[in-house]
């Protein structure tokens, strides 16, 4: 009897320790958004440091779950009366009158993931930043999933929308731990810190410049009086004088990124963000970096930024430095190493906005989007200004209905019903297959998708070119041409993802024979 109860216990301990290690996992990342597996990656880029004059924002998005990556078109509307926001716990805003269309970059489940790209312009997306606030200050719930949906609706350029996201969080406090929201148009780019309650600051990056986020705050000075730099809360440094994490004499000069980022013990190399941020850093800056060193907000780049060279970056496992853990991939994947790396085991999607006013408006706006980590796929153009867009990109309806769209969202039953149509699926199947043979596998990846991206990345002048012109004389033509362009791509990679995905689908076994 003792041995059967002794085989038991280890039983019951043993499952304990495998729901722990497995199952347990998404249960807590649930409960913790600000878990270092939901970390992402933002790099802006100001006008004048780009090669063609675009204002661009390049993302990495990281999460853990069974996510689906859904791309939606929503279409603009006009309310007229005011109608009811739900904010998800209790919250209720109201809004009324004009709502912009979107490109919506959809995470579902996920409460800080979605990106968005309006019709005016106008890109947000987000890092968490865990801060070191642990109080509560919320009305009704607080602010969260929809702060940045609402700004997707209503701003018509960058500024507008940090004004609006600094409304919304004074008014209802935000429920995360802390978050820096990048967001940009096609004249300015913007980070705005947020702290967990009712403050915040933004800074905008100089034009010349680039700005690089990992997972912690990286805005350093605070000039309130400086509007067209810097936005924020008035009583910013009075509240960390409060609280005990800020004292001038002790401190020196006030620095945001010092007095609110979350402390930390662990080393540099093994906190989840500075190798990340060194790393950005050497590839952009032309300069040789530590990662001891004081890094700036933003920086000057040693040549013009290009399309390729952020892609390179949100691809980037550290090859060819002393952090580059696989010794070129003879180790495995470099995607789940011992250092945390910029495209990594948890990205979702990623993608590079193009913001370019010298362009005619509807292709004004390119997104360079990949549907899976961006080393095993390939990144496809998406322009804003597609009215509808081409079947296997996303589910759902393109109107406005918020109750609706919650429900799809964080209980997406219908959703991954249909999620076998989508070029998300086949991206994540393949990627499977790339990972459990990183070495050989990665080497079909760059000659079936990378020779297509560069073939894309050669034409899109081409075409914007020939659109151009076809718009000046016959918008609707040219609004066809452009349809037709995009489902001409899904077409031809969703072929190729069907192809190859057959081509290495594991052999079945026959069965044996009857004697």
């Amino acid at each position: 009897m003792k041995a059967h109860r002794k085989i038991i216990s280890i039983f019951i301990l043993v499952f304990i320790f495998l729901v722990a290690a497995g199952l347990g996992v998404n249960a807590l990342n649930q409960a913790d958004p600000d878990r270092d597996q939901f970390n992402c990656y933002t790099i802006l880029v100001g006008k004048k440091a780009s090669a063609d004059g675009s204002v661009m924002i390049a993302h990495n998005e990281d999460d853990y779950g069974e996510i689906v990556v859904n791309v939606r078109k929503m279409a603009p509307k006009n309310y007229g009366q005011k109608v009811k926001i739900n904010l998800g716990q209790g919250g209720v805003y109201e809004t009324s009158g004009q709502v912009n269309g979107f490109l919506w970059i959809e995470a579902t489940e996920q409460e800080f993931a979605d990106s968005f790209i309006n019709d005016q312009g106008v890109v947000i997306t987000s890092n968490s930043c865990p801060s070191r606030e642990e109080g509560e200050d919320f009305t009704a719930g607080g602010i969260g999933y929809m702060l940045r949906r609402i700004v997707a609706e209503k701003a018509g350029s960058a500024r507008e929308a940090v004004k609006l996201a600094g409304e919304l969080i004074e008014k209802y406090g935000y429920r995360s731990s802390g978050r820096t929201y990048s967001i940009a148009d096609k004249d300015e780019a913007w980070m705005l810190a947020v702290i967990k309650g009712r403050h915040w600051l933004a800074q905008r990056v100089p034009d010349n410049a680039v700005a690089v986020i990992p997972n912690f705050y990286t805005i350093r000075q605070i000039r309130l009086d400086d509007p067209d730099n810097f936005l924020g809360s008035p009583d910013l440094i009075e509240y960390a004088r409060k609280n005990g994490w800020y004292d001038e004499k002790r401190d020196g000069p006030f620095d945001f990124k010092k007095v609110f980022n979350r402390p930390t013990k662990r080393e540099p190399v093994f906190d989840g963000n500075t190798l990340r941020m060194w790393r950005g850093l050497s590839l952009l800056s032309g300069q040789k970096w530590e990662i001891t060193d004081d890094f700036p907000f933003s920086f000057e780049p040693a040549n013009p930024i290009t399309v390729e060279k952020l892609m390179s970056v949100l691809r980037d496992h550290y090859e060819g430095t002393e952090y580059d853990a696989t010794d070129g991939y003879k180790l495995g994947s470099p995607n789940k190493t011992k250092f945390r790396t910029i495209c990594t085991s948890s990205t979702i999607n990623s993608f590079v906005v193009c913001l370019n006013k010298q362009k005619p408006e509807p292709i004004s706006a390119l997104t360079w989007l990949a549907f899976g980590k961006p080393d095993t796929t390939l990144y496809l153009p998406l322009y804003s200004g597609l009215e509808t867009l081409p079947p296997g990109a996303g589910f759902g309806p393109n109107h406005h209905d918020y109750e609706l769209l919650y429900q799809q969202h964080f209980d997406p039953v219908d959703i991954k019903a249909a999620s076998h149509e989508l070029l998300s699926t086949r991206v994540r199947q393949y990627e499977n297959l790339v990972e459990a043979n990183y070495g050989q596998m990665i080497e079909l990846v760059r000659k079936n998708f990378w020779s297509v991206e560069e073939e894309y990345l050669k034409t899109s002048r081409e075409f914007e070119n020939k659109f151009s012109t076809l718009y000046t004389r016959d918008k609707k033509a040219a609004q066809k041409l452009l349809t037709d362009y995009e489902l001409n791509i899904f077409q031809k990679i969703i072929g190729l993802y069907d192809k190859l995905l057959e081509e290495n689908r594991p052999a079945v076994a026959a069965p044996a024979s009857e004697t």
